[in-house]
């Protein structure tokens, strides 16, 4: 009999409870959203009616050197010069090969790295490091003490084309 009369209480309770909640189902997706007008994209590109291409350049027209990438970066730098004496350098197109002490390819990639390098002028230039879990760093960067488990790695950097504008134009 206790225990009959005690659910009968427990029941009323929670039905008395349920009662005065406010059970509204909530909306949980956004209203009102609408797509931004597309904004004019030709205003931001550089004119590039100028522009000429130079697929395989000379090894003497873009020198890459002085590339680094320590262990825990997420950025790879390196420098590259501007070898011509009249044209503007305004996209090189660069493939870095990643290969282990023995010689054996970790990976490659090829890269577009926008710039504005003058004629015999030189530039540090990054692109995001292809060493998302940040385990690699490069056989000449200096090493910390952290680096024992981490993996050296050398790289080969070669110029696939460029593009170029006439003259020195800023």
């Amino acid at each position: 009999m206790k225990n009959e009369l005690f659910s009968v209480f427990v029941l009323s309770a929670v039905a008395l409870t349920a009662a005065d909640c406010d059970v509204m189902a909530q909306r949980t997706t956004r209203r009102n959203l609408h797509a931004q007008a597309a904004a004019d994209v030709r205003a931001d590109v550089r004119d590039v009616s100028s522009l000429r291409s130079v697929a395989a350049p000379d090894a003497s027209v873009v020198t890459v050197r002085g590339y680094d990438k320590p262990l825990r970066s997420r950025r790879e730098t390196f420098f590259v010069t501007n070898n011509m004496k009249s044209d503007t350098l305004r996209r090189v197109y660069l493939t870095f090969t990643y290969v282990d002490g023995s010689g054996r390819m970790l990976h490659s990639q090829s890269r577009e790295v926008e710039c504005e390098l003058p004629p015999a002028e030189t530039r540090q230039m990054n692109v995001p490091s292809w060493d998302v879990q940040q385990n690699f760093y490069f056989v000449r960067s200096s090493v910390s003490n952290r680096a024992a488990q981490a993996t050296p790695f050398d790289v080969k950097i070669t110029v696939d084309s460029i593009s170029v504008s006439t003259g020195s134009k800023r």
